[in-house]
């Protein structure tokens, strides 16, 4: 007896209307695959994979349409002839280090498949891909080690000046101040690599420890530091903060000082009297808020809401920073630095001496992109702690990271 073996059978014109269906809802949900690169599969009733719908954009088939006897396009329907094969060569060639230049010439030839060829040639949207990733040597690590310094107990302070591993930070003066990044001095992600365009670094995870309770600590990207700014004057002083190279529209980028040189004893309150807020929009106004008197350096400045300096009701992120006022002369040499930052992750504090950890890959925000400058520059990495004492004890960090 002779046994043939035939393709599986279908109706072709009910396959096509199911097909077109799919496709017609997955274009017409809101748009999650070209950022969050969310998809979902399509099974069959046995539990085999169709493909799967891409939000926003449509339907990917795991086979060609004349695996199932269409011989026409079906309208937002994309098919392995064109998309998975190409897919596929980048995914084989990228572990054989194929150039951006011939990925780039494909691209030219298919252009209405950047969004779905460059996702697995430059960006890590898997465990897997984190695994491969590190395992294929693009994990980069550091560790971080800080000595003992003076806080005051249940404020926040920052370690942007504290001594250690890396080195103390420096502010430059006003006006402009200076644009940070990893290669900017005390900067804790001075040990981490840039990315290799088009792929992207992801932080994983972060954790400290220190030789004291430390209540909360919060890893930041320093994005702009202004120093020298006179807690002895009345007078209206200029900013103009140099413009952001990451997160430039302002959107969750967040102001605090650090005082850089003791407060005196004098009360006043501060009012930045002139910001640009998310929005572009000019002379925008803080309220005013109280200073403290005789602070200490490395306290983050005005206290009452943390290291959250108040806004202008409505606005929820700064792009610059042009002039401030004291309303009084607080007297002595008080100085203190502009900082705008980026809150990339908090971790709650422990007893001294337990080690605490942030794994992103399992949070319910996923892994952390560590955004890069127009030049392809990773962030100024520096973290503000709430300790339980008067002092931050001796403080030990490690970050894991990967490029993909």
């Amino acid at each position: 007896m002779t046994m043939i073996m035939t393709r599986p059978r279908f109706d072709p014109d009910t396959l096509v209307r199911r097909l077109a269906h799919l496709g017609k809802m997955g274009k017409a949900m809101p748009p999650a695959w070209s950022g969050a690169r969310v998809s979902v599969p399509v099974l069959t009733p046995d539990l085999g994979c169709v493909g799967r719908v891409l939000p926003g954009k449509g339907l990917y088939l795991d086979h060609d349409l004349k695996y199932f006897g269409i011989e026409k396009p079906v309208p937002n329907v994309f098919q392995r002839t064109m998309v998975m094969r190409l897919m596929d060569f980048f995914h084989q060639n990228d572990r054989a280090a194929i150039s951006v230049a011939s990925a780039l010439t494909a691209a030219m030839c298919f252009p209405k498949l950047i969004p779905l060829l460059f996702p697995v040639f430059g960006a890590i949207t898997t465990y897997d891909g984190i695994i491969a990733a590190r395992g294929g040597g693009k994990a980069n690590d550091v560790a971080i080690g800080k000595a003992s310094f003076t806080t005051v107990a249940n404020v926040w302070s920052s370690m942007f000046q504290a001594s250690g591993i890396p080195t103390v930070g420096t502010y430059t003066a006003i006006p402009g101040g200076a644009a940070q990044s990893r290669a900017s001095t005390g900067a804790w992600s001075v040990g981490l690599s840039n990315p290799v365009n088009p792929a992207k670094k992801y932080l994983l995870t972060f954790g400290f420890t220190s030789s004291v309770a430390i209540n909360f600590a919060m890893l930041v990207d320093l994005l702009v530091a202004a120093g020298n700014i006179d807690t002895n004057s009345a007078l209206q002083q200029t900013i103009n903060s140099t413009a952001l190279t990451r997160y430039t529209t302002g959107a969750g980028v967040m102001m605090t000082f650090d005082i850089t040189v003791a407060l005196s004893t004098t009360p006043a309150n501060l009012t930045v009297d002139g910001y640009h807020n998310q929005a572009g929009t000019a002379g925008r106004t803080t309220p005013a808020v109280a200073m403290t008197t005789s602070g200490i350096i490395l306290r983050l400045q005005p206290a009452a809401l943390g290291p959250f300096m108040e806004l202008q009701a409505g606005d929820y992120g700064v792009q610059s920073v042009e002039t401030l006022t004291f309303s009084a002369a607080m007297g002595g040499t008080g100085k203190v630095a502009l900082n705008l930052y980026f809150p990339l992750g908090f971790i709650p504090g422990l007893s001294a001496g337990v080690w605490v950890e942030r794994d992103s890959t399992i949070q319910i925000d996923g892994i952390a992109e560590l955004v890069q400058t127009a030049g392809g520059v990773i962030g100024c990495l520096n973290a503000y702690i709430q300790p339980n004492s008067t002092t931050s004890g001796v403080m030990n960090w490690s970050f894991r990271t990967c490029e993909g």
